[in-house]
């Protein structure tokens, strides 16, 4: 199965991009084809005297100022119209142009066509690094012709760059309007992997976390069996608040996996005591008892979300509603995939197996949230006891995720590590967060892991 259709390579010629202001159309059919027109939707119904010809037409100026900048690969010209929110985003305006020239470096890459859409008023734009960060302006759709769409990994991430916006934010009277959603050019934009990966590492606690919730108690289980395991996976409240005070106070800085790909393909810095923070299962009670701490911290997280149990209830267990995921990716916060029912592993699995498994979950996830699937969960602990570890079974299914448009993968394995690599991005080591542990015992692991 095709994970979304693929559109036909363009046949413009060399030169400067053009940049045309036109509808954008209607988007490629299939899964991730619409993946990134909601991405911004806060909106307010456009009424009142403000929404004017004129605000929209300042709104595609300052977008087909940037964009033709993106166009002709002058990233650094872009800097000066990034709203100060956005600019937050980067280390500094040399790193964010290095990394763009690293990632569209590709003869593939290279942009030979750019469009722009109808804008749209009253639209919140929210840092995907740092859901405080925000800001309120002009949607405008933006779709981007690449010179050789076919020959980009992972496949079908053309037809995302297809369905991607800016958010123009307007200025003090008198001065110019600002960029916060960078659209292609943000650190939430699409993945595109490199036909030659660098040898490239970096050192980044990845945290695993399940329930965050009070403790299961025994009566609402059938068997002893099953309310063990939730035990097991459960983080009380208390525990949780306290590591994420020693997070701020250690001025650790929360990051997206897709904020650490652009460290280890393209050589972005990363910000200063790194951390990554994962949900695994869908399960509700990180939504109600751990978002509102990261919200207030400003800190993104990435939730795995196994695609049929989206609104499920199992007894004592609640998952994640549609409306649910939906505010995670609007809010600042990372949805990704944790296969159908988090049930069966993958490796050894035949392609249509892993379609059904892993592709169909994405896909379903996808319609809640706008946003593209690259990375996965996988399902059940790693075969080895080191996450670095991998054999022909593992080396295939990494094969297939690509086809199906991932670009990397969670790993639960048996040795603790925090070191991941450029080539290693289908086996991100994680730390397991476990019930009881003490603050001092979650310090020394994300020191010593």
């Amino acid at each position: 199965r095709h994970r979304r259709r693929r559109g036909a390579a363009a046949g413009a010629a060399a030169g400067a991009a053009v940049l045309l202001l036109a509808a954008c159309g209607p988007p490629a059919h299939g899964r991730g084809a619409d993946a990134g027109r909601a991405r911004h939707r806060q909106a307010v119904p456009a009424t009142g005297p403000e929404v004017t010809a004129r605000s929209a037409a300042r709104a595609i100026r300052a977008a087909q100022t940037f964009m033709d900048a993106f166009a002709q690969r002058r990233y650094a010209a872009q800097w000066a119209q990034l709203a100060p929110a956005a600019r937050a985003d980067w280390p500094s305006a040399s790193a964010r142009a290095a990394m763009l020239a690293a990632k569209f470096a590709l003869p593939a890459a290279r942009v030979i066509g750019v469009s722009l859409g109808h804008p749209a008023p009253h639209v919140t734009w929210v840092s995907h690094e740092d859901p405080a960060r925000r800001a309120v302006g002009w949607e405008v759709p933006v779709r981007v012709r690449f010179a050789q769409p076919l020959a980009l990994q992972p496949a079908g991430v053309d037809a995302l760059y297809r369905a991607l916006d800016l958010v123009v934010v307007p200025g003090p009277a008198g001065r110019p309007w600002r960029v916060a959603g960078e659209g292609p050019a943000s650190l939430d934009a699409p993945i595109l992997v490199p036909a030659d990966v660098p040898d490239r590492t970096t050192r980044v606690p990845i945290l695993m976390y399940h329930r965050v919730g009070p403790y299961p108690t025994r009566a609402e289980w059938s068997s002893t069996y099953g309310y063990d395991l939730e035990m097991g996976l459960t983080v009380p409240p208390p525990q949780f608040a306290a590591e994420m005070a020693w997070l701020r106070q250690d001025h650790a800085s929360a990051i997206s996996l897709a904020r650490l790909a652009d460290a280890l393909l393209y050589g972005l810095p990363l910000p200063p005591h790194p951390v990554a923070i994962t949900f695994d299962d869908g399960r509700q009670s990180p939504y109600r008892y751990a978002v509102p701490l990261l919200r207030r911290d400003g800190f993104t997280a990435t939730f795995f979300m196994p695609g049929g149990f989206v609104g499920a209830i199992n007894g004592p267990q609640h998952y994640l509603t549609a409306g649910e995921l939906g505010a995670l990716a609007q809010g600042g916060f990372w949805v990704e995939d944790h296969t159908v029912y988090d049930n069966l592993a993958l490796w050894g699995l035949s392609p249509v197996q892993v379609g059904s498994l892993a592709g169909a979950s994405a896909a379903r996830i996808e319609r809640h949230t706008g946003w593209p699937i690259q990375f996965i969960a996988y399902s059940g602990p790693w075969p080895y006891p080191s996450a670095q570890q991998a054999g022909p079974l593992e080396t295939r299914l990494f094969q297939e995720l690509a086809r199906l448009g991932y670009v990397g993968g969670a790993v639960d394995a048996q040795v603790a590590q925090t070191t991941e690599s450029a080539r290693g991005l289908w086996q991100l080591p994680r730390l397991r967060v476990s019930p009881g542990e003490t603050t001092a015992g979650f310090a020394l692991a994300l020191q010593a892991g």
